[in-house]
């Protein structure tokens, strides 16, 4: 009885037992159907290969960075009838996040956490305080009785977002701890920082990358226009408006893979990209060689299909045993929504030898795909 090894690398173990079986004349047959372990294409042959393949192919638009609409941020102040007032200052942020995934009905939660908002009391003038009765204080607590956060869409109209929730500022390093209600007691004279939640329910597709879901999703207005509403223990409301905009994209290139990646990569043989124009995002697949003699393929979900030299043989005697010149390379295989990334083996129809590789990555906006040569003699 054999295992893999022993077959691939030309050993053969037997098990003997005298009494029941005899060992007759035979042969050692190789998996590659070949006498060489190691059989390869002529230069010619490699040639002849190489003049056949397709040119790269690409439909569909590209992302556009140097639109001429660069929208800009406006600071609005607090408005309305309450006393009380918040502020939104130029040093605080708003960090946003998308849901890994949609629900079955297409939709999913664009999150968002306002990180510092001050609320304080607005001081009495003169007038006023000469209005109140002399029993009453001249000034007196306020409260928040109700907090309510609405976005703005395309149209200018404004919707109310959902799982609002307020925070006292956390310290540094620490998650906020998010209160079971939104009243907030404000004294006189007294500033208090509190962080903001929200979650704004959309249809369409997440992004596929970290890099991509912690941005706003392009369904929603730039600059997205958030407000929050307050009532106070009096029935009176006020409500401040704050903008936040997207960081410029830094979409990956060939260059930038390379240079992420340089210290495990041997030699680059392609990078492939398609760029969803409706989401903002570029979806790729890169190939290479890496340090340690292997054949890498990145999908687009940050996991790597790897082949070493004995991986291949067994994919090529597939082949042969099928008689098929192409293989579809399940390891390297991603779809998620419209996102997709599938790669191929191609092999010679003479010897069934892997001789090129085919990577397809396709949006809901645009394709490409690329064949490459694959150098065999640097696989391990």
């Amino acid at each position: 009885m054999a295992s893999n090894d022993e077959v691939s690398s030309n050993k053969l173990h037997i098990i003997l037992d005298s009494s029941h079986m005899c060992i007759k004349k035979g042969e050692i047959i190789h998996l590659s159907g070949e006498s060489n372990d190691n059989p390869t294409l002529t230069d010619q042959r490699l040639k002849e290969l190489k003049s056949k393949l397709p040119p790269p192919k690409r439909t569909g638009p590209q992302i556009n960075l140097n639109m001429n609409d660069n929208p800009k941020l406006s600071k609005h102040e607090c408005e309305g009838e309450s006393l009380i007032r918040m502020t939104f200052g130029n040093t605080n942020t708003i960090n946003t996040y998308q849901d890994r995934d949609a629900s079955d009905d297409g939709m999913f939660g664009q999150n968002f956490v306002i990180t510092h908002i001050i609320f304080s009391k607005k001081p009495l003038v003169l007038p006023e305080i000469l209005q109140q009765k002399r029993s009453t204080p001249a000034d007196k607590p306020i409260s928040v009785a109700n907090l309510t956060v609405f976005y703005q869409i395309h149209d200018g109209s404004w919707r109310e977002c959902q799982d609002v929730a307020i925070a006292p500022i956390a310290m540094r390093n620490e998650e906020p701890k998010w209160l079971t209600d939104t009243i907030i007691n404000i004294d006189p004279d007294k500033l208090l920082s509190f962080t903001i939640r929200g979650r704004i329910i959309i249809k369409g597709d997440p992004g596929g990358s970290d890099e991509i879901r912690v941005r706003i999703h392009k369904n929603l207005p730039q600059p997205l226009k958030l407000k929050i509403v307050v009532s106070d223990n009096y029935s009176k409301q006020c409500s401040l408006v704050i903008e936040c905009l997207n960081e410029p994209l830094e979409l990956i290139t060939r260059e930038s893979f390379l240079k992420n990646n340089q210290s495990s990569i041997l030699e680059l043989l392609t990078f492939v990209y398609a760029d969803d124009c409706e989401n903002d995002e570029r979806v790729y697949m890169a190939m290479f060689i890496n340090t340690q003699n292997k054949l890498y393929i990145k999908k687009y979900d940050k996991f790597w299909a790897t082949y070493d030299r004995k991986a291949l043989r067994m994919i090529e005697y597939n082949a042969k045993q099928n008689k098929t010149t192409e293989i579809h390379l399940e390891q390297a295989y991603y779809q998620q929504y419209t996102r997709e990334n599938k790669a191929f083996a191609l092999f010679d129809p003479e010897t069934y030898l892997l001789y090129a590789i085919r990577l397809e990555v396709s949006t809901r906006t645009s394709r490409a795909e690329e064949t490459v040569m694959i150098p065999m003699d640097k696989i391990k």
